[in-house]
Formats: C-alpha cells, sequence, structure tokens
C-alpha cells in the first residue's frame, strides 16, 4: 500500500497533520509520499500543477494510493480522482472542495482579484510570501466540481467549528457521493484536538 499526503494551501509535506500521518505510516512499514504543492513555485501556485503533479506520482506507483487530503489537498485529491486516476480511497481533512469558486467570490479576496497579488502568510516557510496572478487566472478551470460524483470510497473528518472550510461543504459533497462518510468533530479548521487525531489515526488504520 502506498500512501499520499497532500498538504493544503499556503502550507507544506511537515505541517502538524503531515507530520502524524508520516510518522503512522512510517510505524506500519507503509511506503508514504507527501508532495510539495507548491508548484510550480508559490509564488506562481496554479490548481492545475498540483492536480498534474500528483497524477504523475500516482502514476508512478505499483498500485492504487490512498489520498490524504488536507483543506486545499482535500480538493486536490478529489480533482485528481474525478480525472481518472486509480485511487484506493481518499481520507479529507477539512476539504476545501469549493475553493476556486470561494476564491473567486469571497470578499477577502477582492483585491487579490482586483489587483491579481497579494502578501499570504505561509506556514511552511514561516513568514509572509507573494502570491501572484497564475492562480486567478487558473481558478475558472475548476469551477464545477460540485457536480462531481466520484465512485471511490471516501471518508470525510470536518471541525463544526471550522472558520476557514464551510462545513456545508463537506455536507454537500457527501449527500452526493454515496461513496463518503462524513464524520463531524468538535474541532476547527486544524483538526488538532486529540479527539481529531485519534479519529485520524482510526480511519488510516481501517483505509489499510
Amino acid at each position: 500500500m502506498d500512501l499520499i499526503y497532500l498538504h493544503g494551501f499556503s502550507s507544506a509535506p511537515g505541517g502538524n497533520k503531515g507530520c502524524f500521518t508520516r510518522a503512522w505510516a512510517e510505524a506500519r512499514g507503509i511506503a508514504f509520499h507527501a508532495p510539495d504543492l507548491n508548484l510550480p513555485t508559490f509564488e506562481g501556485l496554479t490548481i492545475t500543477d498540483q492536480v498534474e503533479a500528483v497524477e504523475a506520482l500516482v502514476r508512478g506507483l505499483p498500485g492504487p494510493p490512498v489520498l490524504v487530503g488536507s483543506s486545499l489537498g482535500g480538493f486536490i485529491a478529489t480533482a485528481v480522482a474525478h480525472r481518472g486516476s486509480r485511487v484506493k480511497a481518499m481520507l479529507l481533512l477539512a476539504p476545501a472542495i469549493h475553493f476556486a469558486g470561494r476564491r473567486m467570490t469571497h470578499p477577502a479576496w477582492a483585491a487579490y482579484r482586483e489587483r491579481g497579488e497579494m502578501e499570504v502568510f505561509h506556514h511552511g516557510a514561516g513568514r509572509a510570501l507573494r502570491l501572484g496572478p497564475d492562480l486567478l487566472r487558473d481558478l475558472p478551470n475548476w469551477l464545477g466540481d460540485d457536480t462531481w460524483r466520484l465512485a471511490v470510497p471516501t471518508v470525510i473528518l470536518h471541525g463544526r467549528a471550522d472558520e476557514s472550510v464551510p462545513l456545508a461543504e463537506s455536507e454537500a459533497y457527501a449527500a452526493r457521493n454515496p461513496e463518503a462518510i462524513l464524520h463531524v468533530l468538535d474541532d476547527d479548521h486544524g483538526l488538532l484536538a486529540p479527539a481529531s487525531l485519534a479519529r485520524l489515526e482510526a480511519e488510516l488504520d481501517a483505509a489499510r
């Protein structure tokens, strides 16, 4: 079995959930992959580059992997499955299912849409980085994900106090995808409470 961890926006493979997932896999002798999705760079980031990089990784594996996607990484996982890559199962952690649509309409990103650039605190780099216009130009290619129906066994963990990604997005995804099971946890977007990490570990065990 291969496990691929996909980190979120303005993050990196070595974040808290990435390290937790890596430790789980290494303790069980499971092949672990955590690509850096700041592609081609964070300044020039596009969803298309992220999806294509994960598709290439999946093609090089001996069998269908389990995808663990956090926030934007959760959307990338669903996009890879939607486009036909072989996937054994998905574990989505507060997945940013409608990332493109929200970035194109949310008031917090109005200045970015107007100027084509913004400063974003990057948790992997530990400092603010410039996000350029490439993401803005690429976002329209990733609309319509609210119609995707994926025949992939999927578990979603989402905090009821999540202020970054609306819980309603995961609820709608689970409602239209019979293969998906949603667990609503007493947590925020980070999903780092002890009970949340215990649930993550249990779901990783179940996906083996």
